[in-house]
């Protein structure tokens, strides 16, 4: 398996609409969980900008086939059209493309399972 490496945030240029797109893809995975949640997805995002595994912009991570449900769906979409991010969900998608991370190094989250282990925020889980 290839070794990943990571970039550091000062070594990442954001388009114009990113934090749009960010905060509006918060708000569909954790626009109902507590902030720290918020944050967190974010961070997953920004996470995997800064490693060499996934796409090198924060477009082509959001919309990476199989990756985030509300991309397939439509459902983000839907809430770029109307502009469904909270403020909350905009300060999140500061923080983490400030470079802030909750969750240190984590390229996933999900609802918990059985015998997935990793960082507990709200409803999800990241590892």
């Amino acid at each position: 398996a290839a070794i990943s490496s990571w970039r550091d945030i000062s070594q990442i240029t954001f388009e114009d609409g990113d934090r749009y797109l960010l905060a509006n893809l918060i708000y569909c995975e954790a626009g109902g969980e507590p902030y720290e949640g918020q944050v967190a997805v974010g961070a997953v995002v920004i996470n995997r900008l800064l490693s060499s595994r996934y796409p090198d912009t924060l477009s082509g991570v959001v919309y990476q086939p199989w990756q985030f449900s509300p991309a397939a769906s439509g459902r983000l979409a839907l809430a770029l059209a109307s502009n469904k991010a909270t403020a909350s969900c905009s300060q999140a998608a500061d923080e983490a493309m400030s470079g802030f991370s909750n969750v240190g190094n984590c390229v996933y989250f999900r609802t918990p399972i059985e015998g997935l282990t990793g960082i507990q925020i709200g409803g999800h889980i990241f590892y």
